[in-house]
């Protein structure tokens, strides 16, 4: 990495840690492309030092990167101290300004192995366990900072803008799921449900996890058992805030929960 992106890194690192924020760099200090921005996310979590169980995708679907101007997919590292099973607390001080955000969630039952090649979803599919998932999505950037706009590159440095994510139970047969159809109801304290995306605003998760992990083979990145991969937000990123809960309910399965805990 670049030694002018060091000091970003570590900004963004100590802003993890303390659920701070840090100004958005000028545009001579900020990353440019997606190698850049790559870099700057690999320093951050080389910085940190935790232990990685999974990745989030952002814009994965066409429609949205036209719209919010971003050149492709967004991912960001999950964390294993970010990541929390149903019915899960979630305490408000480590996240600036968070949203919430419906998702689709795949687990690898077994590592993945290496291909050269892209990962196709038939050979994937068998490895896979399927969860409802929520994304405690936030930015380590303090707004009206940097005197411009964020970039897609902007967000991939400052960890896909992640944050926290919550996991329901797992299921086996999902192959036969409608997931460009399914039912998504998100509620915050009761609230009128949040908007749901449909027709191109979604896609199969399935194709979505195998392109993911084929670009995360081409980073060097290992995926082993365990590794959970959120695929996209389902419903728009909506403000909680701290004592708040949402309930998120997929069809008929049981439903998921986060709270944003003021402690």
């Amino acid at each position: 990495m670049a030694d002018k992106f060091e000091g970003l890194a570590q900004a963004l690192a100590a802003a993890w840690r303390s659920g701070g924020t840090v100004p958005l760099p000028p545009a001579g200090s900020a990353p440019t492309t997606r190698a850049e921005a790559f870099a700057v996310q690999d320093r951050m979590a080389e910085i940190l030092g935790d232990k990685v169980v999974g990745w989030k995708v952002g814009a994965t679907v066409k429609a949205v990167q036209q719209f919010e101007g971003h050149t492709g997919p967004v991912p960001g590292r999950v964390f294993a101290d970010r990541l929390f099973m149903s019915p899960a607390k979630v305490p408000a001080k480590q996240y600036h300004a968070p949203k919430v955000e419906c998702e689709f969630a795949f687990r690898l039952n077994a590592d993945l192995p290496r291909t050269s090649g892209p990962v196709r979803p038939a050979d994937l599919a068998p490895l896979l366990t399927f969860h409802p998932a929520i994304e405690l999505a936030a930015t380590r950037y303090a707004p009206g900072t940097g005197h411009r706009a964020a970039t897609t590159y902007d967000g991939i440095a400052d960890n896909g803008t992640s944050g926290a994510v919550v996991l329901g139970a797992g299921i086996t047969d999902w192959q036969a799921l409608p997931f460009e159809t399914m039912e998504i109801d998100g509620r915050i304290d009761g609230s009128p449900p949040l908007q749901a995306y449909s027709g191109p605003y979604r896609r199969h998760p399935l194709e979505v996890t195998a392109e993911t992990f084929t670009e995360l083979f081409a980073r060097g990145v290992s995926l082993p058992a365990g590794t959970c991969l959120l695929t996209g937000s389902l419903t728009l990123p909506t403000t909680i805030r701290p004592g708040q809960t949402l309930v998120a309910r997929f069809a008929d399965f049981a439903p998921l929960t986060l709270t944003l805990t003021k402690d």
